[in-house]
C-alpha cells in the first residue's frame, strides 16, 4: 500500500507533468493580457531534449554531485533538466512512482539510477511505450529498453578497493564487508569485486552484511560483528555512509587501532575521516562526471546519434595525503545554485 506521502508526491509530480506539457501557455499573474513575457533564461534550442533524472536519494552527497554535474552541463548546452529522488535509498516504491509519473510527462529522455529494477518494470515499459529514450546512471539496467549505462565499472573498481585493502593487512587476516541494499545491482557488483580481490590476496571474509547504505544500520551491525568475532582486521564497505557508521562503532568499542577500514564513494564526511587517519582510504567515484555524461548522451540520442552501450567514469584512491584536495573539489562542485535549492 502506498504511503500518504508517496501519494502526495505522485500527485504533485503529475501536476508538474501537466504544467510541463502546457509549454508555458499560461501568462504569469500581474501581466497585461497579450503582453510579451520575457523568460529569465534563454529558451532551449529545438535541437536539445527535455531531460528527466530520477536518482536514489539526494540525502547522499554522491547523488547531489550527479545532480550538480547534470545541471551544469545542461546549463552549458541550453538543455532543460528536472531531477527527482525519494527521501532515502530504501524507498523503492517511491522511486517506482516517480518513474511512472515521469514516463507520462513532457520529457524526451529519462535517466534513472535504479535501486530495484523489478520494482521499476512498469515505469520502464511505460516510458518505452511513450517514446522516451532511457539511460541508466550509477547502476546498470538489464532492460533492453535502456540505451546506455553511465557510471563506474563497479566490479573492477571494487576489485581495486579490495586489492588496496588487502595490502594493509597480512595474508590470513580476517575481513567483513558491509554492503548496500540486497536488490541493488551496483552494491552486488562491488561486493563481488571486493570478495574476489580479498580472497585472491589470502584474506578471509568472515561475514558480509546488508546495511542498506545507512550509517545507523552499519553502526549497529558493526557493533554486533565486534561482539561475535574476536578477530576482525579489516572492514570494507560498498558506500561511504556505512563506513562512517562502522568507524564510529569501532571507535566506541575501543578497537580503532586494530581494524583497518577502506570505503567506496569519496564523499566529504568520509574523506575528512581519511584525512584524520580514522579511515585508511576511500575509492572515489566521479559522480559529477556521471551527471555531465548523462546530459551529453541525452543530447546525442535526441539528435539521432548513436551512443555506446556503456560509458565508464573514473575512480580515484583517496588517502590522507590527497583527502583535503578532494574535499575542496567536491565542496566546490556542490555549490551549484540549482543543487542548493
Amino acid at each position: 500500500m502506498k504511503t500518504f506521502r508517496a501519494l502526495c508526491r505522485t500527485a504533485l509530480l503529475a501536476l508538474c507533468g501537466l504544467l510541463c506539457a502546457a509549454c508555458g501557455a499560461a501568462e504569469p499573474a500581474g501581466s497585461a493580457p497579450g503582453s510579451a513575457v520575457q523568460p529569465e533564461t534563454p529558451a532551449p534550442s529545438l535541437q536539445t531534449p527535455y531531460v528527466g533524472i530520477v536518482l536514489k536519494s539526494l540525502d547522499n552527497p554522491y547523488f547531489q554531485l550527479i545532480k550538480a554535474g547534470a545541471e551544469d552541463e545542461a546549463d552549458a548546452r541550453g538543455v532543460e533538466v528536472m531531477v527527482f529522488s525519494p527521501d532515502g535509498e530504501a524507498d523503492t516504491d517511491d522511486q517506482a512512482d516517480m518513474l511512472c509519473t515521469m514516463a507520462d510527462m513532457a520529457v524526451d529522455v529519462i535517466a534513472i539510477a535504479p535501486v530495484d529494477e523489478d520494482a521499476l518494470a512498469d515505469g520502464l515499459a511505460r516510458a518505452a511505450r511513450n517514446g522516451k529514450y532511457l539511460l541508466a546512471v550509477d547502476t546498470a539496467l538489464d532492460s533492453d529498453v535502456c540505451a546506455c549505462y553511465i557510471g563506474t565499472d563497479n566490479y573492477a573498481a571494487a576489485y581495486q578497493q579490495g586489492q588496496y585493502a588487502a595490502g594493509l593487512v597480512e595474508p590470513g587476516a580476517c575481513a567483513v564487508i558491509l554492503r548496500g541494499q540486497a536488490q541493488d545491482k551496483a552494491h552486488t557488483q562491488r561486493e563481488a569485486g571486493l570478495t574476489d580481490a580479498l580472497h585472491a590476496a589470502g584474506v578471509y571474509v568472515l561475514d558480509t552484511e546488508v546495511c542498506d547504505s545507512s550509517a545507523e544500520l552499519a553502526g549497529q551491525t558493526m557493533a554486533g560483528l565486534l561482539a561475535v568475532y574476536d578477530t576482525i582486521d579489516l572492514v570494507c564497505t560498498t558506500s561511504d555512509s556505512m563506513a562512517a557508521g562502522a568507524q564510529r562503532a569501532i571507535a566506541q568499542a575501543g578497537r580503532a587501532d586494530g581494524i583497518r577500514i577502506v570505503s567506496f564513494d569519496g564523499m566529504p564526511e568520509v574523506c575528512e575521516l581519511v584525512r584524520a587517519g580514522d579511515i585508511d582510504a576511500v575509492f572515489a567515484q566521479d559522480a559529477y562526471a556521471i551527471g555531465q555524461q548523462c546530459i551529453r548522451a541525452a543530447v546525442q540520442l535526441y539528435q539521432g546519434e548513436s551512443v555506446p552501450p556503456t560509458i565508464y567514469t573514473d575512480v580515484t584512491c583517496i588517502t590522507a595525503e590527497t583527502a583535503q584536495a578532494h574535499i575542496d573539489e567536491v565542496v566546490r562542485r556542490l555549490r551549484h545554485e540549482k543543487t542548493n535549492r
